[in-house]
């Protein structure tokens, strides 16, 4: 329980990096008896780590190709209205929030879509904001790159916690998808009203990165291409054909730096170490939580708080509303990574279907649009389009809201709990 304790702290002060709470985590677990060495450097055997590191891979070889150069030039044919710069932008920012953070898909876009405001006459205050929520909506939401690391998350808690459900790799895609369709719409047509119609504070002109010109050669690019694609099929097909989603993601990686396509450096710099070795050191502490049966004094905390209910709805509805506050002042990965296993306790308590839940806790966490402290990419739309933070506040409840309020609905019915 004190490390648990711990690990939220650091979390929430954000004054350690992920891959320091991760060895310290495995460190207290060791020095404390809590597990021997073996069961607490388990997770770095864990197919699912392998599964993120291979996926970081394949994200880092697709940022070398021309994929974002040439979905960048397409929005000048959408439309030159501020609906159609909205949709145009938005859309090229989700589709590269599938290899990259948000934040970073909208900081390259920023000198494009400030420029074409500028010529168009159109109100930045109109466009930015509404196109960072979309990045923000979207962000891994397909098992390719992130996202399938995602799933791989997923099950690793529930493989930690003994639990006999798995996540199947479009499980998550199919839980957040209806809410990101109606959010998009929703920043399309009708958030761009709620936005301001002149800055709020002076804004700068000087943010922003140049999107990245392909370093690969034709043939290069192409093989890039093609190894991706399949990847993402056999992985998705993986379990009726009879293959491990590990092997796929190993040999797909592999294939990536053998055929040139990505240096044994790039390989390695496209990997997230931090992460990966604070996923790592979480595994062994959801089996300390069940070992010591920490995990059930938890879960029944949990559950008198929410008055002894194991009505599924409201457990839903607590969990996707906590998660969306939360995620306002810690990252979405971390609040992910602290509310999981504590969605996952309690399911495992009342005998519950976890996918719905843990794609919940996905659903409140990602939903990171009000505060500067919720996300880098909102400190950089607030300079960018001199939003002030009631602004932030005032644009960003309302996307918010819809998202958890179609996500209970849609997790409840299709992965229902019992």
């Amino acid at each position: 329980m004190l490390i648990l304790l711990f690990t939220f702290i650091a979390l929430l002060s954000g004054k350690l990096s992920y891959g320091v709470v991760g060895a310290t985590i495995i460190s207290l677990l060791i020095i404390t008896g809590v597990l021997d060495v073996s069961e607490a450097l388990a997770g770095f055997s864990n197919t699912n780590v392998a599964i993120m590191l291979c996926m970081m891979v394949l994200s880092g070889a697709l940022m070398k190709t021309s994929l974002v150069e040439r979905i960048v030039g397409l929005v000048r044919n959408v439309g030159h209205s501020e609906r159609a710069l909205i949709a145009g932008f938005g859309l090229i920012a989700a589709a590269m929030s599938q290899f990259m953070n948000a934040f970073v898909a909208v900081a390259c876009l920023l000198p494009l879509i400030t420029g074409l405001c500028s010529q168009l006459n159109i109100k930045r205050t109109k466009v930015i904001y509404p196109v960072m929520v979309i990045a923000l909506t979207w962000i891994f939401l397909f098992p390719v790159g992130m996202g399938a690391s995602t799933i791989a998350q997923m099950n690793g808690y529930l493989e930690s916690f003994g639990s006999e459900f798995r996540f199947n790799m479009m499980d998550m895609t199919i839980g957040r998808l209806p809410g990101v369709i109606l959010n998009t719409l929703f920043c399309i047509f009708i958030l761009p009203r709620v936005c301001p119609d002149k800055p709020s504070v002076e804004f700068r002109d000087d943010l922003g990165r140049e999107v990245a010109k392909s370093t690969l050669s034709r043939p290069r690019e192409i093989l890039c291409y093609i190894i991706a694609v399949v990847m993402v099929v056999l992985m998705i097909l993986a379990g009726t054909i009879g293959i491990q989603v590990y092997t796929v993601a190993i040999v797909g990686a592999s294939a990536l730096a053998l055929f040139g396509i990505l240096s044994e450096k790039e390989a390695f710099q496209s990997i997230n170490f931090g992460m990966v070795f604070f996923f790592a050191a979480i595994l062994p502490l959801s089996t300390a939580l069940t070992k010591t049966g920490a995990s059930d004094v938890i879960a029944d905390a949990i559950i008198t708080i929410l008055g002894g209910s194991t009505n599924p709805w409201l457990i839903s509805t607590v969990f996707v509303l906590v998660c969306f506050v939360a995620t306002q002042f810690l990252s979405n990965t971390g609040c992910v990574q602290v509310f999981t296993p504590l969605a996952l306790m309690v399911c495992v308590q009342l005998n519950m279907n976890p996918v719905g839940i843990m794609s919940l806790v996905n659903i409140g966490c990602c939903a990171s649009y009000l505060t500067p402290m919720a996300n880098p990419g909102i400190p950089l739309t607030m300079s960018a389009g001199g939003y002030s933070l009631k602004d932030c506040i005032k644009i960003g409840i309302l996307p918010g809201l819809l998202i958890c309020a179609i996500g209970v609905v849609w997790c409840s019915l299709f992965f229902p709990a019992y």
